[in-house]
């Protein structure tokens, strides 16, 4: 049987760009679980705080970020999940996708740009 787990490296500073004060910004790098870059990848972030979700497709280098976003140093409030292509359920013409990945959760403290770095594992 196969299960999909995720391994994040979170929270190191990315140099250079800085956030707008009193907001953060996520930036990152999607990985398949061989260690190479997933491109065009759905990178889903939640806001537990607030129930709310933003979506970035990740680029040709798998890059992806999220802006100006409410700063939130406990480190509980956003997740990264890594989401599957979309697919349409035999009797639906709906396409859902699965959570291939999800990465625990990590702080985003004002004024900060916050590197995390998504890899997804079979197993």
């Amino acid at each position: 049987m196969i299960r999909l787990a995720v391994i994040a490296l979170l929270a190191s500073l990315a140099p250079g760009t800085q956030a707008a004060p009193g907001t953060c910004r996520i930036s990152g790098t999607a990985y398949d679980y061989t260690g190479h870059p997933l491109p065009l990848a759905v990178i889903r972030l939640i806001d537990r705080q607030t129930r709310q979700t933003a979506y970035r497709l990740t680029g040709a280098k798998a890059a992806f970020a999220f802006a100006d976003l409410p700063a939130d140093p406990s480190g509980r409030r956003y997740r990264l999940d890594v989401l599957s292509p979309a697919t349409v359920v035999t009797g639906s013409h709906i396409p859902t996708r699965s959570v291939l990945g999800i990465a625990p959760a990590f702080a985003c403290g004002a004024g900060q740009s916050v590197r995390a770095d998504v890899r997804v594992e079979v197993r």
